[in-house]
């Protein structure tokens, strides 16, 4: 082998090991992150992080499943059941409040998270909502980087001390800090709800009193519901009769948020639907000569206000001021001599009140 055949594999080897190191197979090796995703908006958001954080060595995985906030242990710990599950090393997951929407990115193996907020309005892909996702996106990239050098953002969150032996109530959640807002139950999906009511009609003294059934929808900033009442039957007795007054109506509803704290809500509604009334009458007088049964209608319309108190994640307590407006209202009495002898007017405006229980299955 000549010298200059010696020198030139000399510099081949050189040049190997020269692009050998500078190779992409010798960047750093691929990660996981999984990201929890409860609605289709959270799986366009999902979409938004993969595209700023794609050239990031981290597989963004999803995982469909309820909100991380609605975990019995809390979202903390939920974050770390499904980082060892799926061998994570970050998982995120996101929170809508009204207009605001939350990030969160949590690293289990060094106890950090990482939480941001945006206001983000609109519906998904439309120039509003694309804002502030895109807002939040880069957040995410930046999270994940940090994770990525090994020195996680956001705060450090102490482990939860391991449970106790004998059953015990669980601990206190901490207070919230720098930002980090407390979990508040989710307020979306379909409910039914049940419950008594009372109003003054103007028929009788003690007014009605009855069931109340309903079913509806509550989205972040409408809620909707059909709602049927059934009041309990009235005599209104004098010396010349016995009417017998059975009351109901079938109402939808309209309503929209006006306060919200916490487990508590406010909010602020239209109905609008049709009372029915029906009359039997009995003679107590010889002179008296009863009209027959009938079945009467009016149309009602009117503004209600509801407060509720979410116990839990499936079920809240509701109490609702509404005040109806009545067209049509049957006028009851007699006809004597050719005319018309007022007993009872009822009332145009009746203010009623109902509680009951909300249950969302």
């Amino acid at each position: 082998m000549s010298v200059l055949e010696a020198v030139a594999r000399q510099r081949v080897v050189v040049l190997a090991l020269v692009l050998g190191l500078w190779s992409p197979a010798r960047a750093a090796e691929p990660w996981r992150a999984v990201a929890r995703v409860a609605t289709s908006e959270d799986r366009a958001l999902l979409e938004r992080v993969r595209g700023q954080s794609s050239d990031l060595p981290v597989v963004l995985e999803a995982e469909a499943g309820p909100s991380m906030d609605e975990s019995p242990g809390g979202a903390w710990r939920e974050a770390e059941r499904l980082a060892s599950r799926k061998d994570a090393r970050a998982v995120l997951w996101f929170t809508r409040e009204a207009a605001a929407l939350r990030v969160s990115v949590a690293a289990p193996r060094t106890g950090h998270l990482f939480v941001r907020s945006a206001r983000v309005e609109g519906a998904p892909e439309t120039l509003t909502w694309s804002v502030g996702a895109e807002a939040l996106a880069l957040a995410v990239r930046s999270a994940l980087r940090a994770v990525d050098a090994g020195e996680p953002l956001g705060d450090v969150v102490a482990p939860p001390p391991p449970p106790p032996v004998v059953a015990a109530p669980p601990p206190v959640p901490a207070a919230p800090e720098q930002g980090v807002e407390a979990p508040v139950a989710p307020v979306d999906g379909a409910f039914v709800q049940v419950g008594v009511h009372a109003a003054l009609d103007g028929y009788h003294s003690w007014g009605q009193q009855g069931l109340s059934v309903g079913a509806g929808w509550a989205g972040r900033v409408l809620r909707l519901r059909a709602q049927v009442m059934a009041a309990l039957p009235v005599h209104l007795r004098d010396a010349y009769a016995d009417i017998r007054l059975t009351q109901g109506s079938a109402l939808a509803w309209a309503d929209v948020p006006f306060v919200k704290t916490g487990a508590w809500e406010g909010t602020v509604g239209l109905g609008a639907g049709v009372a029915g009334f029906w009359r039997r009458t009995e003679a107590r007088a010889p002179e008296v000569e009863p009209t027959p049964s009938r079945l009467l209608a009016a149309f009602v319309v009117g503004p209600a206000v509801r407060v509720a108190w979410r116990v839990g994640p499936a079920l809240a307590l509701e109490a609702a001021l509404s005040g109806e407006v009545l067209l049509g209202r049957p006028r009851l009495g007699y006809s004597a001599e050719g005319g018309f002898v007022l007993r009872e007017d009822g009332a145009s405006v009746r203010p009623r009140l109902g509680v009951g229980m909300v249950i969302f299955p």
